[in-house]
């Protein structure tokens, strides 16, 4: 019984501390609509830079990692663009540096993923060491990612490039195409 109000004491902490860091980068980035269903986590030597008119939609989770290093050697950094729109239920993990263009359309359901984890033979699941690459994502401006979607570490997506719904990106994709699948593939150019 005690085990279980403990746990409940700390995630009640864990969501009180969330609204906070929520309600600050509110106030700091007044232009910008942040939804307050919405979580952000920046843990220390971290940030966030919100460029103007930025929207994050109703249950996004944007986690800024501090063990993610950039190669200034500052903590995990997120950059999003100008009128850069985030849907609603987003998942984005943010290590080393992730940057979001400006103008950009991130539908609903996408993963955003910066940093992968390592694979031990011989280990079980539950015993792996934890991530090793912190590889950041890139977005370039102008780029609509459709609903579903994952962002694999280390990707750069080129500007005015379009990612269909559902699609896995595990490799750069180039500006001005058209991607879709698993993995994704270009699929024709945006005109």
């Amino acid at each position: 019984m005690i085990k279980i109000l403990r746990g409940t004491l700390i995630n009640q902490l864990r969501m009180i501390r969330d609204r906070i860091v929520l309600e600050r980068i509110a106030a700091r980035y007044e232009d910008c609509r942040i939804d307050p269903r919405a979580v952000i986590r920046i843990r220390r030597h971290c940030r966030v830079e919100l460029g103007k008119h930025v929207t994050i939609g109703a249950y996004t989770i944007i986690s800024i990692d501090p063990e993610g290093v950039t190669c200034d050697g500052d903590g995990a950094v997120l950059q999003i663009g100008d009128y850069t729109y985030l849907g609603e239920l987003n998942n984005v993990r943010v290590a080393g540096l992730t940057r979001i263009g400006a103008k950009c359309l991130i539908s609903q359901g996408v993963s955003i993923i910066g940093s992968n984890h390592s694979f031990v033979p011989d280990f079980p699941i539950t015993e792996q060491p934890s991530r090793t690459d912190k590889l950041g994502v890139l977005i370039g401006d102008d780029v609509w990612i459709g609903a579903n979607s994952t962002i694999l570490p280390g990707v750069t997506i080129g500007s005015g490039s379009i990612v269909a719904a559902g699609s896995v990106v595990t490799r750069n994709v180039p500006s001005n195409v058209i991607v879709a699948g698993a993995p994704a593939k270009v699929i024709r150019e945006r005109k």
